[in-house]
């Protein structure tokens, strides 16, 4: 498993629609295996990626590197449940702003209120960048997957 983005698979993100995100998108491009992880924003939702809900823990640990590096700590991941009882996984900078997404969310409900997945404490890597990935880049990395 790579230390830096916690995924023994270096080429597994993007995981929708790979190309338009590798051309339209800004990534954080892991300095230790050379994964390429969504770190754009959405101007529509006022969001990162990152910031959207996740069906799996897994799905959401591939984007926890780009939170603990956009806020320069280390965020958790939440097991969110809806009024329906659907489960899904967000991405907590702190309990606080977990509280707060609770709370103009009436229907939603995390039980544990702690993170189930978090890697402890946050540090820089050498090597990592944060760009748009040139094309030669794009289809090196699509051909690798």
């Amino acid at each position: 498993m790579c230390q830096e983005c916690y995924t023994s698979n270096n080429r597994i993100t993007p995981l929708l629609n790979p190309l338009d995100c590798l051309k339209n998108h800004t990534q954080y491009i892991c300095g230790t295996c050379g994964r390429f992880i969504c770190i754009e924003h959405d101007p529509k939702r006022g969001l990162q990626r990152w910031n959207f809900p996740f069906k799996s823990l897994d799905i959401a640990k591939l984007y926890l590197r780009a939170a603990d590096y956009t806020t320069k700590k280390p965020c958790g991941i939440y097991e969110i449940k809806s009024g329906k009882g659907r489960l899904s996984y967000k991405i907590f900078p702190t309990p606080q702003e977990l509280e707060t997404y609770l709370k103009s969310n009436k229907d939603k409900l995390c039980e544990s209120m702690a993170p189930v997945f978090s890697i402890g404490d946050y540090m820089e890597y050498p090597n990592t960048e944060v760009r748009r990935v040139t094309s030669s880049e794009k289809k090196k990395y699509m051909s690798e997957r």
